[in-house]
């Protein structure tokens, strides 16, 4: 089984960073082969919504511009993959800025899948499982926001849809400064949970 988290802190140190390395660790000790992706670094080339919105994100589900940033070798991984974990810092009360750029660009690639009559592949997330992590600093303020833009982002592309086989959203981790300890611990045993009910599918 195939874990990737999917980071959205440019930070490589603290808090939301922390919550990064539990969750690859977690799944390793789970037995599943687990990679990091860091949004941060990859630099992805914001949406132009080519075509007047829709380019080839929806006649190909691609990215007209994935070749030169790394967005469609990663949309690659994504298919790979078996579960999930995306972890988010709270910015202004919403997702980072590089999560917002991965997620636009995802959606209108995945979740174009339900409307082209030509292509009956299904999206990439869907039936398969994630955890969504938040990690609030400061004042601990936007997380509940937060949690709902990922979760909104992912249901579009039908990756939040319960089916009965353990896909959908498993989990939701809210993280501030105070509670970190025991949500550490809280991410650790829902990724091994989420691994153990899902590697022998």
């Amino acid at each position: 089984m195939k874990v990737l988290v999917i980071s959205g802190t440019p930070k490589k140190e603290g808090l939301c960073d922390s919550f990064v390395s539990t969750a690859h660790a977690a799944a390793s000790e789970a037995g599943a082969s687990s990679e990091i992706i860091r949004l941060a670094d990859m630099k992805l080339k914001k949406c132009e919504m080519c075509g007047d919105g829709w380019g080839i994100c929806f006649g190909e589900h691609k990215c007209l511009h994935g070749d030169e940033d790394g967005f469609n070798e990663l949309q690659i991984k994504i298919k790979k993959a078996d579960a999930f974990v995306y972890v988010s810092p709270v910015y202004w009360g919403e997702i980072s800025e590089d999560f917002k750029i991965f997620l636009d660009k995802l959606r209108r690639c995945q979740a174009t899948k339900q409307w082209d009559e030509r292509d009956k592949e299904i999206s990439f997330l869907e039936n398969k499982p994630s955890i969504i992590v938040v990690s609030a600093g400061g004042g601990g303020g936007g997380i509940v926001n937060t949690l709902n833009e990922m979760d909104r982002a992912i249901s579009h592309m039908h990756g939040a849809s319960w089916s009965g086989q353990n896909a959908g959203v498993f989990d939701y981790i809210a993280v501030n400064r105070w509670n970190q300890d025991y949500k550490r611990n809280a991410l650790r045993a829902a990724v091994i949970h989420m691994v153990k009910l899902n590697k022998d599918k």
